[in-house]
């Protein structure tokens, strides 16, 4: 929508976010509040409106469809404009332009950092569950062992025994 033949491409301010998270681009405009507010993204093709403000009203029509309802300004005190939920598309380079005498605007550098995978923390309660159930287990095995070991043995014996007394002795 504008551009400005003073642009540089160069930002004034370089701001980082993470994908997912809010981010504020600053905009220092006069504390008597302009009529007129435009932020814009650069691209190589032609700029995309990502707010617009005009005579105390926020037009949603003339905003790029991939920043509405993301997007809003800070009336407090400054033009900043606050991202919500920013993605990796977002990152590049930005403009504020309120009007003053002359018109001016601000260049801001937008970087979006992947939001990293953080494995949780395991739990000490659990972790003290896991261990103790695999105890009780091994012990559980073990003692079903020595009992069938033990029942073998003693049914062996009995056995061996009965098998001697019931065996006639030969006389001579």
């Amino acid at each position: 929508m504008f551009r400005s033949p003073l642009s540089t491409g160069r930002a004034d301010i370089n701001v980082k976010a993470m994908a997912g998270q809010a981010a504020s681009l600053p905009c220092k405009c006069p504390p008597d509040w302009p009529p007129y507010l435009v932020w814009q993204k650069v691209t190589s093709e032609k700029p995309l409106v990502v707010n617009y403000y005009k005579d105390d009203n926020q037009e949603d029509e003339q905003t790029a469809p991939e920043y509405r309802n993301r997007t809003e300004l800070n009336l407090t005190g400054n033009c900043s404009l606050v991202f919500h939920r920013v993605r990796l598309s977002d990152r590049g380079l930005y403009e504020c332009y309120y009007k003053t005498t002359p018109l001016r605007h601000e260049k801001i550098h937008l970087d979006i950092t992947e939001q990293q995978q953080q494995m949780p923390k395991p739990d000490p309660n659990v972790q003290s569950l896991i261990v103790t159930s695999s105890v009780c287990g091994l012990l559980f095995i073990a003692l079903t062992i020595a009992a069938v070991y033990v029942g073998i043995t003693c049914r062996n014996r009995h056995q061996a025994k009965r098998a001697f007394i019931a065996t006639p002795v030969k006389s001579i």
